[in-house]
């Protein structure tokens, strides 16, 4: 199993771009240290706890503190860009990176995302937005002459004029396709609500499968899903393409590990944005599920999302709790951190962050396996 981070990142709203940018960078620096595989940045504009709206600029800014890691924007909203400046905007990061880079793609799910950008509120523009985008993305890649009018955007690529007899190169055009061709370009997508229709639309097109966890049975959907769209168009299936994100906190033992998480930045997000949001949205139900106690979703408090929603404890109890949820899945390929807001102290954050991808995720043993070994 590999280990990644979703640096979303959930940053208390007083932080200023200049605090959220340079923790960005410390984290990716340690997870390149530490040996995660993956990076991934959120894009939001308008998310006073989510707050990066152009994940390129990190991203590039991390490329010179990291050797190993790969990068992506987690993800770049199509709708909201035009399509042609982002088509040449990550075939240009894709080479400056040399391949330590993939992309996120999505439609978009805040309405205030649009509205700033003179969009249907109601986010009804939004995934034939992305698809639009997307079309005219792959046709600039391809760097053959086209002109395209959609419903929503329009672009082209002009033809390379020959050259001059007298040897000047002013007719060149610069080739901003990604990395090792586009066909070379993994592209991602992410998913949280239940038998997701961003997951069918990854498996239609043979894109990467990125969960955000709610629960065992919302997590089955998304694999569901995914594999219900490949199978459609005759994509083949790869579980080990398959992340799944979670909050995971370890120290020396389960009750260090509880206080540190509770009593500081990843206690404070869940308390102030994410426990309301989950509650309203029904997300936290998954969880409740999962824990087997049945209680009423109203009666969540910060110690029953310590033990059931986090995976918060020892490396011996995250281990384990990875296992137990990769059994019951059905096999994943990676486990995703979600980055939280630890500047004041990140000491803490920095040693879990390392505990995770040393000496948790290697021991975590194979589907068939945990159970029986």
């Amino acid at each position: 199993m590999k280990s990644g981070i979703f640096n979303v990142p959930y940053m208390r709203p007083e932080r200023t771009p200049r605090e959220v940018f340079d923790y960005s960078v410390l984290m990716a620096r340690e997870a390149d240290q530490a040996g995660f595989t993956d990076f991934m940045i959120g894009e939001h504009a308008t998310q006073g706890w989510e707050s990066v709206p152009n994940p390129e600029i990190v991203i590039g800014a991390c490329a010179r503190e990291t050797e190993r890691i790969r990068f992506a924007p987690m993800a770049h909203l199509l709708g909201l860009h035009q399509p042609g400046s982002l088509a040449i905007q990550v075939g240009w990061l894709s080479q400056v990176l040399k391949g330590r880079y993939f992309l996120g793609i999505g439609p978009g799910a805040y309405p205030r995302d649009a509205v700033i950008r003179g969009q249907a509120a109601d986010l009804s523009e939004a995934r034939p937005r992305r698809d639009e985008a997307l079309e005219i993305m792959r046709k600039v890649w391809k760097r053959e002459p086209f002109h395209y009018e959609g419903r929503f955007f329009s672009g082209g690529f002009p033809e390379e004029e020959p050259p001059s007899e007298d040897g000047h190169q002013e007719h060149v055009l610069p080739d901003f396709s990604p990395w090792g061709g586009p066909e070379a370009l993994e592209i991602a997508v992410t998913a949280l609500s239940y038998n997701s229709s961003s997951m069918r639309y990854a498996g239609q097109n043979g894109f990467s499968p990125i969960s955000f966890f709610g629960g065992v049975d919302v997590a089955r959907s998304h694999w569901d899903a995914y594999s219900a769209g490949a199978a459609e168009q005759g994509h083949p299936l790869d579980r080990e393409r398959f992340r799944i994100c979670r909050d995971i906190f370890v120290a020396d033992t389960d009750k260090e590990a509880r206080q540190r998480a509770i009593n500081s930045g990843l206690g404070h997000c869940w308390e102030k944005y994410l426990v309301p949001i989950y509650q309203r949205f029904g997300i936290l139900q998954g969880y409740i599920d999962d824990s087997g106690t049945g209680i009423d979703v109203a009666d969540v408090d910060m110690e029953f999302i310590a033990e059931h929603v986090w995976l918060c404890g020892s490396p011996e109890t995250v281990t384990r709790k990875i296992e137990e949820m990769n059994e019951r899945i059905g096999g994943f390929g990676e486990i995703v951190l979600n980055t939280q807001d630890y500047i004041d102290d990140p000491k803490p954050w920095i040693e879990s962050m390392h505990r995770i991808a040393k000496d948790v995720v290697p021991a975590v043993r194979p589907v068939g396996t945990a159970a029986t070994a």
